[in-house]
């Protein structure tokens, strides 16, 4: 008895081992894409307090201490958006990216965490340590436009970081904790976070609660104070990020039955783009965990709950006059944690060896890190030649510190922050040479290819 004791234990301490070392890896990874990523557009505004998109006279570098009068202006100017670029701001008053490519690189690490942690929750079932490594998979395949939302500063802010307040919402509401002060207080600080996250995804983490408070009403005929309050200022959150008036004078534009119906069409077509292969195994789970009886009701009804998250982050975009890639991200987030699920409810009993998954694993996803890595790695070189060309500039009287440097090339990789963001021009007055005047403080930026 003792021996078998002492053998569980050595296998959970060698599982933990692993568990560890698999996400200590993917740390690893992401720190060293972080650490090829430098600045980029909307970066170097948030160095400074906000006041509009177009350079003032004299402008105060960020601080912690200015950030909640920087948000406020950004409220009142830009967009209702407060959580997400506080936490950029922070970021930005540094003289090093560093710091960030440390806290963003954890913050990946733990979305995964979350996600397993839920999945595993859901499902009903124990923690398999084989599956990690496909949450890591299904993260880099499929969270959308890759660079922007999770390497660039500015995007992470609004789409990685959000995604982990948003998951801790859900969670803290699926412990279905006796009402305290405590737990009210988390209720209220964590709900009015969600709501005002973004536009889309933190109203859909308040209906994947309210969909689970539903469920556990008909369940157990009780009510959870607990949610009921976080969910009241998820929707306090909500409002007040979307009467910012910033985003009224950016959204004033009309929006006709026949654009929304047109922009549904095409929400649905980039849906499907991004997610069809997700889509499809899906069904084929599905078939197979219903055929062989390997879910319970509880972890289907989950999944089908996350899956209508997934649908309603995405299809909320028609309201939008934008919807680019990264706007899906949270809807990507919510099918995730539905497949796995699946995953979990179809793979838990399997006696699969994680050696077993290694060679085909990595093949996989080191051909897709190979491409990336030599386009992001090509930008960084370029970028960090602006930069180097710039700093030489200083050693001029400041009317004369118009460096000349280099445009970059196209980035063609969607694991490359550059892909689809603003970037030094030809001309002196272009906004992001203005702006890139601001932030490395000399006379004017000009380019040349």
């Amino acid at each position: 008895m003792i021996n078998k004791i002492s053998s569980k234990r050595s296998v959970f301490r060698k599982e933990n081992y692993w568990y560890w070392g698999i996400l200590l890896v993917v740390f690893a990874v992401v720190f060293m894409l972080n650490l090829k990523t430098l600045y980029t557009a909307d970066d170097y505004i948030y160095r400074f307090v906000y006041h509009t998109p177009s350079v003032q006279p004299h402008m105060q570098k960020i601080t912690t201490a200015l950030i909640p009068y920087s948000m406020w202006n950004h409220y009142l100017n830009w967009n209702g958006r407060f959580v997400a670029h506080t936490v950029v701001q922070f970021f930005m008053q540094f003289n090093s990216k560093i710091p960030f490519d440390i806290f963003n690189s954890l913050i990946f690490v733990f979305l995964m965490m979350l996600i397993n942690k839920l999945s595993i929750k859901l499902s009903g079932k124990k923690n398999k340590l084989f599956i990690v490594p496909f949450i890591f998979l299904f993260l880099w395949f499929f969270l959308p436009s890759f660079g922007q939302s999770v390497l660039w500063v500015s995007g992470a802010g609004n789409y990685l970081w959000m995604s982990i307040i948003y998951l801790g919402f859900i969670w803290f509401n699926l412990q279905n904790k006796p009402t305290t002060w405590v737990q009210v207080l988390i209720a209220i600080v964590l709900g009015f976070l969600t709501g005002a996250s973004n536009e889309n995804s933190g109203p859909a983490a308040i209906l994947i609660v309210l969909l689970f408070m539903w469920k556990h009403y008909l369940n157990e005929r009780q009510v959870n104070w607990n949610s009921v309050i976080s969910v009241i200022f998820g929707a306090c959150g909500f409002i007040v990020m979307m009467l910012a008036p910033g985003n009224r004078l950016r959204g004033a534009v009309h929006r006709s039955i026949g654009q929304m119906v047109l922009d549904f069409g095409q929400i649905v077509y980039m849906s499907l783009q991004e997610f069809y292969v997700i889509y499809v195994l899906m069904l084929i789970l599905l078939v197979v965990v219903l055929y062989y009886k390997k879910i319970s009701s509880d972890a289907l009804i989950s999944a089908i709950i996350f899956t209508i998250g997934h649908f309603a982050s995405i299809l909320v975009l028609v309201l939008s006059p934008e919807h680019p890639q990264r706007t899906f991200f949270g809807g990507a987030v919510f099918l995730g944690i539905a497949f796995f699920i699946l995953i979990y409810a179809l793979f838990n009993e399997a006696k699969i060896s994680l050696s077993v998954l290694t060679v085909p694993m990595l093949i996989l996803f080191l051909f897709s890190f190979f491409n990336a890595y030599q386009d992001i790695d090509k930008s960084y070189q370029q970028i960090a030649g602006q930069y180097e060309t710039i700093e030489k500039s200083h050693s001029k009287p400041k009317a004369k510190q118009n460096p000349n440097v280099k445009i970059m090339t196209v980035a063609k990789s969607s694991y490359n922050a550059y892909s689809g963001t603003v970037g030094l021009t030809k001309y002196p007055n272009a906004w992001m040479n203005i702006w890139e005047s601001k932030f490395f403080d000399v006379n004017s930026i000009s380019g040349h290819n």
